[in-house]
């Protein structure tokens, strides 16, 4: 249901082997195909492409895989996409269309520009709590929207500063290399901040022609009747994005989805679901993601995951697993290893 263009998987597999990995076993992992890039314009499970970027960094060993693979991803490879961007009239007109035809490119993901005063903000969100892993996400696709704005004003330029929603889970300094700026995690929103005077500037590639027949064959491919997400995955999604703010209770979520806690929980009934068995779901999921982390201690996970105490996770963890987290991340690197 959530996709996302073929297109994105321009280099992927020649990146995966420079960094020493394997790339027919990290997309047969993943549960994509080799050479997807090939067919562009055909949409590919978005949550497939997501676990690529993460068996990309177990493959390879290098954590920051999804940072540097969007650091050098250039605008043309995001197919017609791209294309609009790089040869609209100016970067306003770039990344106006580009949030505007953002459900093109990526089903069940935003896209938004905020413009106030003199700053501008350019924000990505991901709607599916279906999907876990978001930190490489992320952080490619903050640096892919980047590399479109320094198509415009040159390869030194640099914004003001990048806010990742996740938490810091590996080291930081790579991250501020490649943006040139502060960058901040576990923060409300995924966003480039940077000043608004930018947006006037002229796009080096600026071509009406070929802008207006990007814009018609994004439209051919919008015209396709799709289900919408279940009530209990776009749940899932913002209960994901408030626990590491300590606050995914009932009220939040709903004033968030602009529904009545009443009307929430029905839709959930309806779905076999609750707001209490969709929270303990999402906590499970995250606690397996996150003791992936072995820099992350297990007192620091129960926090991310909303426990005011550490007794309390690891009583819930062994309702879900059978053992302690600790000795579940033991096994899991011992599989790995093996």
């Amino acid at each position: 249901m959530s996709s996302v263009l073929g297109a994105v998987t321009v280099g992927l597999e020649e990146f995966i082997t420079a960094q020493g990995g394997e790339s027919r076993d990290v997309l047969s992992r993943s549960g994509l195909h080799s050479r997807s890039y090939e067919q562009p314009n055909q949409h590919i499970p978005l949550k497939h492409y997501c676990n690529s970027m993460h068996e990309a960094a177990r493959s390879t060993g290098n954590e920051h895989f999804g940072l540097w693979f969007g650091e050098q991803f250039q605008p043309e490879g995001l197919g017609l996409f791209g294309l609009y961007a790089i040869t609209s009239a100016d970067l306003r007109s770039a990344l106006l269309g580009m949030r505007d035809h953002f459900p093109v490119f990526q089903r069940n993901s935003l896209l938004n520009v905020y413009v106030e005063k003199d700053i501008c903000e350019v924000e990505y969100r991901l709607l599916d709590g279906e999907i876990m892993d978001r930190r490489q996400d992320a952080e490619l696709t903050i640096g892919m929207i980047n590399n479109v704005i320094k198509r415009a004003m040159g390869p030194n330029w640099a914004p003001l500063a990048i806010d990742f929603q996740h938490p810091a889970l590996v080291d930081a300094k790579p991250h501020r290399d490649a943006f040139k700026c502060d960058v901040s995690f576990q923060r409300e929103r995924n966003l480039i901040r940077f000043k608004a005077d930018v947006l006037e500037q002229t796009m080096p590639n600026a071509d009406p022609m070929l802008n207006n027949v990007s814009i018609g064959s994004m439209l051919q491919l919008a015209n396709v009747n799709l289900p919408e997400l279940s009530v209990s995955q776009r749940v899932k999604s913002e209960i994901i994005e408030l626990l590491p703010q300590g606050e995914a209770c009932l009220d939040l979520v709903c004033c968030r989805l602009n529904m009545s806690a009443r009307s929430l929980q029905r839709r959930l009934a309806q779905e076999q679901q609750s707001f209490k068995s969709v929270l303990d779901e999402v906590r499970e999921e995250l606690a397996i993601y996150y003791l992936s982390y072995h820099n992350v201690n297990i007192s620091e996970i129960a926090y991310r995951l909303g426990y005011s105490e550490l007794s309390a996770f690891t009583r819930a963890f062994f309702r879900w697993k059978n053992t302690s987290p600790s000795e579940w991340r033991l096994m899991s690197s011992n599989q790995l290893l093996g």
